[in-house]
């Protein structure tokens, strides 16, 4: 659906400069790569770190629950035929309700770390975005296209404002 929408912008901008009068304002167009600018620019470089960080943190506190529950069921399995049947069915019930809760952290974890990602991204590509339009307006460019949601086929490299984005957004990150 995005890539589609990304040809009808590039086909009605071939239209307006088509059908544009010969004495009618120059169209001048540019693209950026917001995906590699998320990735490179200081911000995304430090947010995919700070969220490395943290997930090796969870998924150590997850690895030492496992082990525990990991020795719970050794200890089940070697002493399930010596325990009363009472003994043995409590076990077993706290084995089974630590499993679930294990279950259940794992993956609130999960989503937690996804919901993090998605939102630090998100923000980052709309500072990104309004970087790219104080950059557009600079250049006098008309319109800019976005390279990385696959609409986008060809488009000259002095066209490519991604480098440029990079830099203002890190330069404007620095000043704050």
């Amino acid at each position: 659906m995005r890539s589609l929408r990304v040809v009808l912008l590039a086909v009605f901008a071939w239209f307006l400069v088509a059908a544009a009068p010969a004495g009618a304002a120059e169209i001048k167009i540019g693209y950026a790569n917001l995906q590699k600018a998320l990735n490179e620019c200081q911000a995304g470089v430090k947010a995919k770190d700070d969220l490395k960080v943290e997930a090796e943190g969870l998924e150590s506190e997850l690895n030492k629950k496992q082990e525990e529950l990991k020795k719970m069921k050794d200890e089940l399995d070697k002493k399930a035929g010596v325990w009363n049947k009472e003994t043995r069915d409590a076990k077993e019930k706290d084995f089974k309700a630590r499993t679930a809760e294990f279950q259940k952290k794992f993956m609130e974890y999960g989503e937690d770390l996804n919901k993090k990602k998605q939102d630090t991204e998100a923000r980052i590509i709309k500072e990104l975005r309004d970087v790219v339009e104080e950059i557009a307006k600079k250049k006098g460019l008309t319109f800019v296209f976005e390279k990385s949601v696959g609409g986008l086929l060809y488009a000259p490299k002095e066209l490519d404002l991604t480098d440029e984005v990079i830099k203002a957004y890190d330069a404007r990150k620095k000043k704050k």
